[in-house]
């Protein structure tokens, strides 16, 4: 015949009590574990609230010092332009000047040239009478 094991209900064995003890220590590092876990999130999210602040607030300061930059880039540009512009115009009235002063200087000089060469008539001057 078999034997049959009798439990002992009086009081736990030692197999059993370890098994409790891992039982509660797994519960409690689950329990801290989760507890780390929400703490983590709880920061990551606060940090990235403040990062999204100091984001917003280097937005705003940076905004407006970009906005006088591109105003005086653009102002720059113009003056460079409206610069040349009036150097090129100054440049032209120059070079117009030039050419109508060496056009008459060279019908001057073809005038000049072409008396030189013609053959004029001697006047014949008064008479010199000795009284």
């Amino acid at each position: 015949m078999a034997k049959r094991r009798m439990r002992r209900t009086s009081s736990p064995t030692p197999d059993a009590r370890n098994s409790d003890l891992t039982r509660g220590f797994v519960d409690q590092a689950r329990t801290a574990s989760i507890g780390m876990v929400n703490v983590a999130t709880e920061a990551a999210k606060a940090a990235l609230t403040g990062m999204q602040q100091v984001g917003r607030t280097m937005a705003d300061m940076a905004a407006p010092a970009t906005r006088r930059t591109m105003a005086a880039a653009a102002e720059t540009g113009r003056a460079a332009v409206q610069g040349a512009g009036d150097v090129s115009r100054s440049m032209r009235g120059a070079m117009v000047d030039a050419s109508e002063s060496t056009r008459k200087g060279i019908s001057n000089t073809t005038r000049a040239a072409r008396r030189a060469t013609t053959a004029r008539p001697r006047r014949k001057g008064k008479l010199r009478r000795s009284a």
